[in-house]
């Protein structure tokens, strides 16, 4: 797994390519709308114990979401994102929740996995905050500066195209290899100029007087009461599945998609209430979980973001060496199951 996505989750459980070939949506696997009996009602899923990876699974358990789909779903988190690859590599897992870099990562092994539904867009936890102090009135004033920054964050590539799109020298930049917990403080202090990084600490960092530069999905830069869009990291999860077992028991993975259909429903409508079973099941505290969650984008809707920020993201893996040759979106998506239930969700 890509050394970048490895420091991301672990920072959060400490804390709490040119042209794209259209997406597959495979005429033989294009099955017809079922409330069928899941062929395989026992199984085991495998995912991360982190909120921006696993909420609706934890949501699914402990509401009893999965059980109404008569599914008995064993989870088995894991402490960091690396262990996911190796699991799945071993054949004993069928059905995970994972990062569309692990599922190249896979498939640069020649095991045929796929991303079949969207869990989460990660990319606004991911951001850059500037001191103060650090003399930056504009973005050309960047040119130079101290960036406090945990070594092969994802984080990087944000900073890298928000230099792109304002012209900055990204060469010039000096990064100072700082572990998440210290950033803020050395950032106040003056040690550094800007930290980047991820949430909770992005946000610790704007209370204690540090203000929010951008994030992957928003700028602040020219207005810090009115953000706008922008597509400069495109993190995500989603579900993903071996091509083999998505031949074989799609009804399955239907009545598992329902499950996580509602728990999405609760993180869109009630994101506190969303908090104590998620705290719950993944054993994790509350306090400032919410304000994380309302963060994330927990939507199914795969979109152009996806598009147009992947293979930028997989490029960039590529040229750090954490991905050897990655793999082309066709590869990665089967869309098939999630364009027969939710049309309205596939939007590429």
């Amino acid at each position: 797994m890509p050394a970048d996505r490895r420091v991301l989750l672990k920072g959060m459980a400490m804390g709490l390519l040119g042209a794209v070939a259209a997406p597959v949506l495979r005429p033989s696997r294009v099955f017809a709308q079922s409330q069928a009996t899941p062929e395989i009602a026992e199984l085991e899923l495998i995912s991360v114990r982190d909120p921006q990876h696993s909420a609706q699974i934890a949501i699914a358990q402990e509401m009893g979401y999965f059980a109404d789909e008569g599914l008995d779903i064993t989870l088995n988190y894991t402490v960091n994102g690396p262990d996911l690859p190796s699991l799945a590599a071993s054949g004993r897992v069928q059905v995970l929740a994972s990062a569309m870099e692990q599922v190249a990562s896979l498939r640069e092994k020649g095991l045929d996995f796929k991303w079949i539904m969207k869990l989460s867009d990660i990319s606004n936890t991911q951001g850059v905050v500037i001191g103060n102090n650090a003399g930056i009135d504009k973005p050309a004033d960047l040119a130079g500066k101290r960036v406090g920054m945990y070594a092969g964050a994802a984080v990087e590539l944000a900073v890298l195209n928000m230099c792109k799109a304002y012209g900055i020298d990204f060469d010039s930049l000096k990064f100072v290899n700082i572990e998440p917990p210290e950033q803020a403080l050395a950032l106040m202090r003056g040690d550094i100029d800007v930290m980047a990084c991820w949430e909770p600490y992005v946000s610790n960092a704007a209370k204690m007087g540090g203000r929010l530069y951008f994030t992957g999905s928003k700028s602040y830069i020219d207005n810090p009461d009115d953000p706008k869009p922008v597509n400069w990291l495109y993190l995500s999860t989603g579900l993903t599945t071996t091509g083999e077992f998505l031949d074989k028991a799609p009804n399955t993975l239907r009545a598992m998609m329902r499950a996580l259909f509602k728990a999405n429903e609760m993180l869109a409508t009630d994101v506190d209430a969303a908090v104590a079973p998620i705290s719950k099941n993944l054993g994790i505290p509350s306090e400032g979980l919410a304000d994380i969650l309302r963060m994330n984008d927990y939507s199914p809707v795969v979109d152009q973001r996806l598009m147009d920020g992947y293979p930028v993201y997989q490029d960039w893996a590529i040229s750090r060496g954490y991905l050897t040759t990655g793999a082309p979106l066709s590869e990665l998506l089967d869309l098939s199951l999630l364009k027969d239930m939710k049309p309205d969700a596939v939007k590429i």
